[in-house]
């Protein structure tokens, strides 16, 4: 598998592209702007994107989400608790920063749905708590997990947007992500790679 992250935006979100080494087939996590050029950079490394992932649906994490979409033909796929939230220009706070912007899914995945796609493999985990919707992505066979604005390299995502909850984030936190094994390696949706280990420490666990 491969692994490529793109810091994007005002906001410095990453956004990832994996891929299977074998059949260019990519997934891209969280395209936060600048949806044209993310297509272009597919194009010249020759990787075909079969499907956009959403972690949530802040405006910081959805703002390239419908040109890369025009530009591949790649569906739009999102937990299905941040239907309304991916919706309303106000929830995702896209109205405030001027860029109105609402999306509409092309599949909505539930907690704990496994998926098999160009030869990768993952696992949809609900972690409200960001937002109502919040999900991350664990690629089991790889030890690896998406875990959008849910945890941080030391630190969590904030609750006071729209739909956030702040004991629902910590309760997920606890749940769903630190009873990972401990070597699973963490990539947010802003900041540094982390760990299991490393972030299971910072809550005294």
């Amino acid at each position: 598998m491969g692994l490529k992250c793109f810091c994007i935006g005002a906001m410095q979100v990453n956004c990832y592209f994996i891929w299977n080494d074998e059949t260019k087939e990519t997934l891209v996590i969280d395209p936060g702007d600048h949806g044209d050029q993310l297509a272009a950079e597919l194009e010249k490394n020759g990787l075909k994107c079969v499907a956009i992932l959403l972690t949530h649906g802040h405006f910081d994490h959805i703002l390239g989400v419908r040109k890369l979409a025009e530009k591949t033909g790649a569906p739009v796929w999102a937990g299905c608790s941040e239907v309304n939230l991916l919706g309303d220009s106000t929830l995702n706070v896209s109205a405030r920063v001027r860029r109105p912007e609402e999306i509409t899914c092309d599949r909505l995945l539930k907690d704990m749905e496994r998926v098999e796609i160009g030869g990768l493999a993952f696992t949809c985990i609900f972690t409200p708590g960001h937002t109502k919707g919040s999900v991350c992505y664990l690629f089991e066979k790889e030890g690896i997990i998406f875990t959008g604005d849910t945890l941080f390299q030391n630190g969590v995502g904030r609750t006071d947007l729209p739909t956030g909850d702040e004991s629902e984030l910590y309760l997920s936190i606890k749940t769903k992500l630190l009873t990972l094994p401990a070597n699973t390696k963490c990539y947010p949706g802003h900041g540094g790679a982390t760990d299991i280990e490393s972030e299971s420490r910072n809550f005294g666990h």
